[in-house]
């Protein structure tokens, strides 16, 4: 296979201190192909799973954008930085102290729905530009605040006096640095995230991460279908191929296929991938076209 024909997923533990394009340069030249983008954007600060698509595995983006997150989080409360992370300059710091019995009283406040304004320090487009662009130039913005999920925090350990593990659950789009200032706020004070730590992104996880060193060693692109494999991958006709290919919805019974309703499933033609569908009420559902 030529390497302008790879496709499929690189599971890369990012390390702190790069950017995710970052990481995706790299990517670029170990495997020596052009078409590669990451799945969800890390914090420079921030380590931990980096989903990178690779050649027709890209078409995925919008896919996993909404797929859920799992953080691990080092929080340090009494210490204000104006990134909320420990790269920020200190904006202020107290003595109050924080205890575990604190902490637990307001988590249920900042699970479920809620809604979070983004730091400024992000990646968030304001008008076209990022917001820790605007931010370093010193140009005043706002940025509106929007509905995310907690689906669950766990409060791990006391690490010292003010310093917690943290385990996150949320939903995409999901700031970490600032669901902790948040929470802060809740009795008084505010906080740093000092280190974080993604260890799973959708369906990537720390398990089958792999370095950037390791994938220079390797060369190791998982499959479109290792990725997806509770996903049946079903043969279809000529004239069914020709439907799909062209965008046309195909009634899933006329498949010959044991496809349950809402399950997602990979549809090909003489061995090559045309897409990924969900059957939706009986009816094929496009949700990546890959021919």
């Amino acid at each position: 296979m030529n390497n302008s024909e790879i496709s499929g997923f690189v599971n890369i533990i990012k390390p702190t201190g790069m950017t995710s394009s970052d990481v995706v340069v790299k990517i670029k030249k170990i495997l020596q192909t052009k078409k590669v983008g990451h799945l969800g954007t890390l914090d420079p600060a921030a380590s931990g799973v980096l989903p990178v698509s690779v050649g027709r595995a890209t078409k995925f983006f919008d896919y996993f954008l909404n797929k859920d997150k799992i953080y691990i989080a080092e929080v340090y409360f009494g210490k204000l930085t104006d990134t909320l992370d420990s790269y920020g300059e200190v904006l202020e710091k107290n003595t109050l102290p924080v205890s575990y019995n604190m902490i637990e009283s307001v988590l249920s406040k900042f699970t479920g729905e809620i809604f979070q304004t983004p730091p400024k320090y992000s990646a968030i487009k304001i008008n076209g530009k990022k917001a820790c662009d605007l931010a370093r130039e010193n140009k005043n913005f706002e940025i509106k605040p929007r509905k995310i999920n907690i689906y669950s925090i766990k409060l791990i350990r006391e690490i010292e006096n003010n310093r917690f593990l943290f385990k996150v659950h949320c939903s995409a789009g999901t700031y970490i640095r600032t669901l902790f200032n948040d929470i802060a706020s809740a009795f008084n004070t505010f906080a740093t995230t000092e280190a974080i730590i993604r260890v799973k992104s959708g369906y990537f996880d720390m398990e089958t991460a792999i370095t950037i060193n390791e994938l220079e060693q390797t060369k190791k692109v998982l499959s479109i279908q290792e990725i997806f494999s509770t996903a049946k991958t079903i043969d279809v006709n000529e004239d069914h191929a020709k439907k799909l290919i062209n965008g046309v919805s195909v009634r899933v019974k006329e498949l010959n296929a044991n496809i349950d309703n809402n399950a997602e499933f990979f549809a090909k033609q003489n061995d090559k991938l045309i897409g990924f569908y969900k059957n939706e009420n009986g009816m094929t559902k496009q949700i990546v076209y890959l021919y």
